[in-house]
C-alpha cells in the first residue's frame, strides 16, 4: 500500500511541473486572467481525484487488514479442532497430561469347518483379541493382548497373549519387559491374526503344539541399523523357557515362572535385500527338565528330587531349535517361506503312558512351509475381481522319537483358497485343505474352510 502511496503523489508531482509548459503551449491571444482561472480549475480537479484515489487506496488497506485478521483467527480455530481430535482419536486421558495416550486394536473371526471325517462340520465362533497399547511420550509403551474363544464344550477362556513394555533406548535399540510374542521365525509374531493371515489356520507345525514356540516370558533387545540403501532387523531374548510335557514333548508358550535356573537365549536376524524382500535366520538353545507330574492342578511341574531319577540317567537335557525364513511382499504378490528343525537330547521323565517314569529317546521335530497370494487388483475393471485374492500354502512337519506326537501330528499340507477383501482389515476367506498323515493307520483328511476376520 505504501509503494501505491508513492506512486500517486509522485504522478501528481508530475502534473503539476508539466502546467507551465501546458500555459506556455496556449494561444497567446488568450489574457493573463483567463489562463490562470482554467490552470486553478485544472489544478482543483487533479487535486480532488488524488483526494479520491488516497480514500480508495486506504480503503483497500483496511479491507487487506481484516481479511489477514480472518484468516489468523480462522487459522487458530482450526488449530484447536485438530488438537481435540488429534486427543479424541489417540486415546488422550481426560484432564491427563498429553503425553500419555492409548489406542485399542485387535481382531475378531468366525467361521465354519466341514471334512470328510466324522463329526467335523461345525460352526465356530473363532477369536476375540483385543488390543491394549498405552504410551508415555516417545520413551515408553505398554502393549497387552487378551484372546477369549469357545470351547467344544461351550466354555469361554481367557487367555493373555502377551503383555509387555517397550523402552526406547536409541534409534537403534528397544528394551522389551514382560511376556512377548516369540521372535522365532516370522509367522508366530507377524502373521498369526486372522486377518491377516491369508488361510484359515497356522501351517501344519507352525501352531500349538508345534515346533515353533508361540510366546515367552523375559527380556528382549530389538531394533534395525540401516546399512547403505538397505537395513537389518535384530532381535535378542532371554527368557523361562521351554518345559517338558505329559506327553513327553516339549511345551514352547511363554511360562509364568522358571521350572529350572537355567534360561533360554535365542534371537532373530534379518536382512532387506530390498524394502519388499527379506531374509531371516533364527536360533534358540535351552536346558529342559524332566516331567514329574507335580502338584494337583499344576499338569507341567518338573523332577525336583534327584532321588526320583535312577543313577546314571539324565533329568535334564538340552533342547535347540534354528530356522530360516524369507518374505517377498510387493504390489499384489505375497510370497513366504519358514523352516524350523529342533531338537532335544533324551532325558529321564514322567510321561502319562510311564507313571513311574522312563528314558525318552531323542526329540526331533521339523517344519516347513511355502506360500503364494496374489491380489486381483491389477485385472479388468470390475471392482469385485479386484477384491479377490488366490492364496495357495504347502508343507510339511515330521516328527521322531515320540510315537503319540508322530501319530497326531506328522503330515503333509496342502491348501487352496480365495480370498474377498470387503475393506483393507475384513477379508472373507474360503478355502480346501487336505492333510496327509504320514503314520500307518492313520487316515487322510479333507476340510473345506470359511472365515470372515477383522482387524481393527
Amino acid at each position: 500500500m505504501k509503494k501505491i502511496l508513492a506512486s500517486t503523489s509522485a504522478l501528481a508531482v508530475v502534473l503539476l511541473s508539466a502546467v507551465p509548459a501546458y500555459a506556455q503551449a496556449e494561444q497567446p491571444a488568450q489574457s493573463a486572467t483567463t489562463i490562470n482561472q482554467s490552470l486553478l480549475e485544472r489544478i482543483e480537479r487533479l487535486e480532488a481525484e488524488l483526494k479520491a484515489l488516497r480514500t480508495s487506496v486506504q480503503q483497500s488497506s483496511q479491507a487487506v487488514t481484516e481479511v489477514k485478521q480472518t484468516a489468523q483467527s480462522t487459522a487458530k480455530t482450526v488449530k484447536a479442532v485438530q488438537k481435540q481430535v488429534a486427543k479424541s482419536a489417540s486415546g488422550t486421558y481426560s484432564g491427563a497430561p498429553s503425553d500419555s495416550k492409548w489406542h485399542l486394536a485387535g481382531y475378531a473371526d468366525v467361521g465354519f469347518v466341514g471334512g470328510d471325517a466324522p463329526r467335523t462340520d461345525s460352526f465356530v465362533t473363532g477369536k476375540f483379541n483385543p488390543g491394549f497399547h498405552f504410551q508415555y511420550k516417545d520413551l515408553l509403551v505398554f502393549e497387552s493382548e487378551l484372546e477369549f474363544s469357545t470351547t467344544s464344550d461351550g466354555e469361554t477362556t481367557t487367555e493373555l497373549e502377551y503383555s509387555q513394555f517397550d523402552l526406547t533406548v536409541n534409534d537403534y535399540a528397544i528394551l522389551v519387559m514382560g511376556k512377548y510374542l516369540s521372535p522365532i521365525g516370522q509367522f508366530q509374531e507377524r502373521l498369526h491374526p486372522s486377518w491377516i493371515n491369508r488361510i484359515q489356520g497356522a501351517p501344519a507345525g507352525f501352531g500349538h503344539d508345534g515346533v515353533q514356540p508361540t510366546s515367552d516370558t523375559g527380556v528382549q533387545v530389538r531394533g534395525a541399523v540401516p546399512l547403505g540403501n538397505s537395513r537389518f532387523t535384530y532381535v535378542v531374548a532371554m527368557g523361562n523357557g521351554p518345559r517338558t510335557t505329559s506327553e513327553g514333548g516339549v511345551a514352547l508358550a511363554g511360562m509364568g515362572n522358571d521350572d529350572n535356573s537355567n534360561k533360554s537365549v535365542g534371537g532373530r536376524l534379518g536382512y532387506f535385500l530390498a524394502p519388499y524382500f527379506e531374509l531371516g535366520a533364527s536360533y534358540l538353545t535351552a536346558k529342559v527338565d524332566g516331567f514329574d507330574g507335580g502338584p494337583a492342578g499344576h499338569a507341567d511341574a518338573p523332577i525336583t528330587s534327584a532321588a526320583a531319577v535312577p543313577l546314571g540317567l539324565p533329568n535334564n537335557a538340552r533342547y535347540e531349535l534354528w530356522g530360516l525364513d524369507g518374505a517377498y511382499t510387493k504390489g499384489p504378490v505375497a510370497a513366504r517361506f519358514e523352516y524350523l528343525n529342533s531338537r532335544r537330547s533324551s532325558l529321564f521323565s514322567i510321561t502319562d503312558d510311564d507313571p513311574l517314569g522312563a528314558l525318552l529317546p531323542r526329540l526331533g521335530m521339523r517344519a516347513w512351509y511355502g506360500q503364494v497370494s496374489y491380489r486381483l487388483s491389477g485385472y479388468g475393471e470390475s471392482d469385485f475381481v479386484h477384491r479377490l485374492e488366490p492364496v495357495v500354502r504347502y508343507g510339511q512337519f515330521r516328527i521322531s522319537g515320540n510315537d503319540i506326537l508322530e501319530e497326531e501330528n506328522e503330515q503333509d499340507r496342502f491348501n487352496i483358497g480365495l480370498n474377498y477383501w470387503l475393506a483393507p482389515t475384513i477379508v472373507v476367506k474360503s478355502g480346501l485343505e487336505f492333510r496327509d498323515f504320514k503314520v500307518p493307520g492313520v487316515d487322510n483328511e479333507t476340510l473345506y474352510q470359511f472365515q470372515i476376520g477383522y482387524g481393527f
